[in-house]
């Protein structure tokens, strides 16, 4: 869910699925979670300014968990336990469709996070793609989300700018 959530802006394509109401909708009805029938401006904007903290948090950007904490604030996102068989639900004050979206995305970054899978959620080190993806090398020490195309682009300019300095110093 936090993936396809990042995932709804291709910066390589140019394509933002949040950008219009029926995309928000779009995304909210294929991951299982309400959405308001009519999103509005604010709504569009709060998920989006929610996701690309998201991206940024997977990214370990400064900054980037306290737009998540606002929102946990903002949602009242907290853990319930159940008895029998012992298991934990998240909750939030949910006044409206869209924080209980938001309080879901966040029970899962949460829960992935005190079980270790969210480590291998990153965003593609490449500036101009930052797309995420689960890294299922053994270390978790993957970078690009595709090595054949991100990470050989980054290595085709490495290569080109090591060959221009090279020409530069004779």
């Amino acid at each position: 869910m936090v993936q396809t959530l990042v995932n709804t802006r291709e910066l390589l394509e140019h394509r933002d699925d949040l950008s219009t109401p029926a995309g928000l909708v779009a995304w909210a009805e294929s991951e299982g979670l309400p959405c308001p029938a009519r999103p509005t401006e604010a709504d569009l904007t709060r998920m989006r300014r929610f996701r690309e903290a998201l991206r940024q948090f997977l990214g370990n950007a400064e900054g980037a968990a306290s737009v998540l904490n606002g929102e946990l604030a903002r949602t009242g996102t907290r853990p319930l336990l159940r008895a029998g068989p012992p298991a934990a639900d998240f909750i939030g004050d949910a006044t409206t469709p869209l924080d209980t979206a938001i309080t879901r995305v966040l029970a899962a970054v949460v829960t992935t996070s005190l079980d270790g899978s969210l480590r291998r959620l990153k965003t593609c080190a490449a500036e101009d793609c930052l797309w995420a993806f689960y890294d299922r090398s053994p270390n978790a020490v993957s970078r690009w989300c595709e090595t054949s195309v991100c990470g050989a682009r980054h290595k085709m300019r490495a290569y080109r700018a090591r060959q221009a300095a090279g020409r530069t110093a004779d």
